[in-house]
C-alpha cells in the first residue's frame, strides 16, 4: 500500500465522512448521533493534526538547541588573561 499525500489522503477522509453521515440520516439515525459522530471525527483529527504539530516543533527546537550548542563563544582577551593568572597562582600535581 502507497503512502497517499496528506491532501489526498484529507480529502478522502472527508469524502467517507459525509458519506457516513448521509447513510446514517438515510437509515433514521438522529440528528443527534449524527452530529455526534462528526464531532468525535473532529476530535480524533484535531488530536492526530495537534500530535504532529508538536513532533514536528520539538524537532525544530531540538535542532535549534543543536545550532546553538555549536555557536563559537566570543571570549576577550581579559577573561583569558584572569584565568591564567589564577592557574599559575595554584600548585599542579604531576602524576608521573
Amino acid at each position: 500500500m502507497m503512502i497517499e499525500p496528506r491532501s489526498t489522503a484529507t480529502i478522502r477522509a472527508l469524502a467517507s465522512l459525509a458519506e457516513l453521515s448521509a447513510n446514517q440520516l438515510e437509515e433514521g439515525v438522529s440528528v443527534e448521533e449524527v452530529i455526534a459522530t462528526l464531532r468525535k471525527a473532529a476530535e480524533a483529527v484535531k488530536s492526530v493534526v495537534d500530535a504532529e504539530e508538536a513532533a514536528e516543533l520539538s524537532a525544530e527546537e531540538e535542532a535549534a538547541g543543536l545550532v546553538q550548542d555549536l555557536t563559537p563563544m566570543d571570549l576577550l582577551a581579559s577573561e583569558c588573561e584572569d584565568d591564567t593568572e589564577a592557574e599559575s597562582e595554584q600548585p599542579v600535581l604531576n602524576a608521573g
